[in-house]
Parts: structure tokens; C-alpha cells; sequence
């Protein structure tokens, strides 16, 4: 959960369909959105409790690393390579949440926290690091909604972003 927030987070300063701030050679070019729209006309709260039952399935409130690398990482890794290109991060985000693409590319970008266009295990920890508010080490469910509320309602800027 942690690391899915981290990389929301990163996704955000380029949601505004504005490209990543440099060229794009190995691959086409995605424009993002952080309007959020859904395809089945679900509500933001809607897919964030979606969001954290899929992740979260010890039952603990903690929200941590190892699930959310599973849910994000090694789930989304259609071709087995090891990290998550934006492409099956969109992909599988759109097919699971029903949220639109363009949003998709908005979350993977917030997510992606090193901007190198795939998603690692360095991004999780990262998203993890982000997401803990209060510093005690640990993602809670409370922390986890608020970051993703914060993506889908605010369009919240990544912190990993080096301006619009």
C-alpha cells in the first residue's frame, strides 16, 4: 500500500497531460489526467476501498511493503521482467479499478518516485517512506486512505517531481 502511494504521489506533477519533462526515445508519447474518471461511474472513495482490500489482506491496518509489492509489482508484471512498465500498469489498473487510462498514467507517474518510466521495488519503498506521516515506520489504513484521497481529489504534486 505503502509503495502504491509513493508512486501515486510521483504521478501527480505530471497528471496534467503535460508529458514527464524530457523526451520520451523508447517509447510513445502518454498524456495524463488527475480528474479522475471512471468507467463504471465509480466514486474516488469507491475505488480507494477497493484499492486498500486488494492490498491489505492480513487484516493488521498496516499497509506494508511486501503487500503492496506484491499487489502493484509482481501482479501488474505481465511479461515477467521484474518492474511494471507504464503500459501494464495502465493496463492492468484500468481492466481492475475501472479507472480511466489517462488517470492511470497520472497514478503510475506518482508512483514511479525515480521517473526511470517502470515500477521497482526502489519506488515501493519509497512510496512507503512517503505515505508514513507520522514517521513511526508504518503505513497505516487511516495514512494509506488519506494519501490516495489526496491523489484522487487534489491532484496532489509528487514530491519526487522536479516542477509542472
Amino acid at each position: 500500500m505503502i509503495a502504491f502511494l509513493v508512486l501515486i504521489g510521483s504521478v501527480a506533477v505530471y497528471g496534467q497531460g503535460q508529458g514527464h519533462g524530457h523526451d520520451h526515445d523508447h517509447g510513445p508519447q502518454h498524456n495524463h489526467s488527475c480528474v479522475h474518471n471512471n468507467h463504471q461511474q465509480l466514486q474516488a472513495d469507491q475505488v480507494i476501498v477497493n484499492i486498500i482490500a486488494d492490498m491489505e489482506k492480513d487484516g493488521d491496518g498496516i499497509v506494508e511493503q511486501t503487500e503492496v509489492e506484491k499487489e502493484f509489482v509482481q501482479k501488474y508484471d505481465q511479461d515477467n521482467s521484474g518492474d511494471v512498465s507504464e503500459d501494464e500498469f495502465v493496463k492492468q489498473w484500468h481492466q481492475q479499478y475501472h479507472d480511466a487510462p489517462d488517470f492511470a498514467g497520472y497514478l503510475f507517474h506518482h508512483f514511479d518516485s525515480n521517473d526511470d518510466h517502470k515500477l521497482t521495488a526502489i519506488d515501493i519503498v519509497n512510496f512507503v517512506k512517503g505515505a508514513d506521516t507520522d514517521g513511526n515506520g508504518r503505513v497505516s489504513i487511516a495514512e494509506f486512505q488519506s494519501f490516495l484521497t489526496n491523489l484522487y481529489v487534489n491532484c496532489v504534486s509528487s514530491p519526487y517531481s522536479h516542477g509542472p
